[in-house]
């Protein structure tokens, strides 16, 4: 019997797209347990919890644009989350620092992120994590030659 999967190469876009929504469903599920997103936990996860993160290095980050990022940041700051400071060399710019309740929650979602990625691991071989790792490398770097040609 033939894996579905193997049936026709020219799915590769499928199995990538179902794949990320799936994770993305599961990500999104528990977030809402809390009355949040899958996106703001990643901007969270995003902000190191000592220093802050210029909010100019947050976009490139986690890849989103910086219109969307404006709406998150607003959002996490309005509930709470993240302050922003103003730096000491130019009052331009703009460092994120989380609160206590947003160091929570990063530590919550460090802990989901955490958990997802050991069952994984628990349940594919490391032999055959370490193919997908290289395969999806070469494919991103396919994709982003692609890209390029624009």
């Amino acid at each position: 019997m033939k894996n579905k999967m193997n049936e026709k190469v020219d799915n590769i876009d499928l199995v990538l797209k179902s794949t990320w929504l799936a994770v993305s469903k599961m990500y999104s599920d528990l977030a809402q347990d809390y009355d949040a997103t899958a996106v703001q936990a990643l901007t969270l996860l995003k902000i190191d919890p000592k220093d802050g993160t210029r909010s100019t290095n947050l976009g490139p980050k986690m890849a989103i644009e910086p219109t969307s990022l404006t709406r998150i940041i607003k959002l996490l700051e309005d509930n709470g989350y993240i302050y922003k400071e103003k730096t000491t060399n130019d009052k331009r710019e703009v460092i994120i620092k989380l609160t206590d309740k947003g160091l929570n929650s990063r530590n919550l979602s460090k802990e989901v992120v955490l958990n997802f990625n050991k069952t994984v691991m628990e349940k594919i071989p490391n032999e055959k994590l370490e193919i997908f790792k290289e395969v999806m490398g070469e494919i991103l770097q396919i994709a982003n030659q692609l890209n390029n040609k624009k």
